[in-house]
């Protein structure tokens, strides 16, 4: 009985150490959670070239993304675009759809989208 005990010991302890670690990688498993997000909104009626107050009618949604947010959305957008009117030499753009966002050359990501609240459905958030 004792030499089975003493050769059930590394087993034992090799159970132990490998339930614990499988244990750790349940709990590192991505999950679906909102995060913080760092951003500004405008809410106006016209276009944004020529913005008005937001009125009972007609008004759209202009949203800014900033910060970490917008740097995670930048890495997975895929290839640059051509930047037409950067606003710094340098400046890098990546676009999908009414998704527009940028990378200044220090680093600073930033993402535009845009909302007609009348219909829901999406459009630019920013223009040159």
């Amino acid at each position: 009985m004792k030499r089975f005990a003493q050769e059930s010991l590394p087993f034992i302890f090799l159970i132990l150490v490998f339930s614990q670690a499988h244990a750790q990688v349940q709990s590192d498993e991505w999950r679906f959670q909102y995060k913080p997000l760092a951003g500004a909104y405008e809410l106006y009626s016209g276009e944004l070239s020529e913005p008005r107050a937001a009125g009972s009618s007609g008004a759209s949604l202009s949203i800014r993304i900033d910060k970490d947010a917008a740097r995670q959305i930048f890495a997975q957008m895929g290839r640059d675009v051509p930047n037409l009117c950067p606003s710094e030499p340098g400046e890098r753009m990546r676009q999908k759809n009414d998704l527009t966002c940028y990378r200044s050359r220090s680093g600073k990501h930033s993402c535009y989208i845009g909302f007609d609240l009348g219909s829901g459905k999406s459009k630019a958030g920013h223009i040159c």
